[in-house]
């Protein structure tokens, strides 16, 4: 496989892996609940304390709740930014093991 193919199936992958960010509504209670913690640190400035409703919420790494949050500034409040993290991560992810298990 030459490496325009490559380019041109992986190009291909992300189309349809991206797609459908925004398609349908947030999962509850989990999708909803890390999309929240993320408005929150955007609306309150607070980028250090993960709250939920108001509550001090340490649950998870923050790592995820400032990502998903810096998506929030740069692309607006909406389902497909708040999944854009995860899957992104996922995507690389899956390309990388891709990618590794075509060089052995």
């Amino acid at each position: 496989m030459t490496s325009r193919s490559q380019f041109l199936l992986a190009a291909l992958a992300a189309i349809i892996w991206f797609s459908l960010l925004g398609y349908r509504d947030l999962f509850e209670p989990d999708e909803g609940r890390y999309a929240e913690i993320s408005r929150e640190m955007v609306t309150s400035g607070d980028w250090l304390t993960p709250r939920l409703n108001g509550f001090k919420y340490f649950e998870k790494p923050a790592l995820q709740y400032w990502a998903t949050a810096a998506g929030f500034v740069v692309f607006g409040e909406s389902n497909a930014t708040a999944r854009l993290w995860h899957k992104a991560n996922s995507f690389i992810s899956a390309r990388s093991t891709a990618v590794s298990n075509n060089a052995g």
